[in-house]
């Protein structure tokens, strides 16, 4: 969904998609949609800038980062987003950047494309580390079982093989 700014009614507007399975795809290998996103919100123009706010929610399958197994997570994320033009980014990095300017968002002063906005959203409001539950067993490295479901008889303890030769002295070998 694009939104050209020379459509705008009174230099506001608002918009909502809810996009069909499949139409929308993560560049994201951990994750996948499971529940099409839907975005709604309001978008205004002042002077050069436009002020974009909106609200998105979604599910997702994503991996656990320890015994690997899909969970679904839900996401919802509220954006407040300040886009500028080229121009005015490079006029701004003369002065410092202040914490408000971190929603600050390049474009080309005529279109702005909600569906680069949406995939934005959905990754940021993921968790970088995600577990399946808090005390999850992981696999093992041995044989590859999930330790959550299978209590495997391989050995655990992990010796650094730079320290391989001074095990063979302490035990005479």
């Amino acid at each position: 969904m694009r939104i050209e700014l020379a459509t705008l009614e009174g230099a506001k507007g608002t918009f909502a998609r809810y996009y069909a399975e499949g139409e929308l795809v993560l560049a994201e290998d951990r994750l996948r949609l499971v529940q099409p996103p839907t975005v709604s919100g309001e978008i205004r123009r002042e002077d050069r800038r436009v002020h974009v706010k909106g609200r998105l929610v979604a599910r997702v399958h994503v991996e656990c980062d320890r015994c690997l197994k899909l969970i679904e997570s839900p996401v919802e994320s509220s954006f407040k987003i300040e886009y500028v033009t080229q121009e005015d980014y490079q006029a701004q990095q003369a002065v410092e950047l202040m914490e408000d300017d971190l929603d600050l968002t390049v474009f080309d002063g005529e279109v702005i494309d909600i569906d680069a906005l949406v995939k934005e959203e959905i990754l940021l409001a993921v968790p970088d580390h995600i577990l399946c539950k808090d005390d999850c067993k992981g696999i093992c490295p041995q044989c590859g079982q999930d330790r959550n479901s299978v209590d495997c008889s391989c050995e655990t303890a992990e010796v650094d093989p730079r320290w391989s030769g001074l095990k063979e002295l302490v035990n005479g070998k």
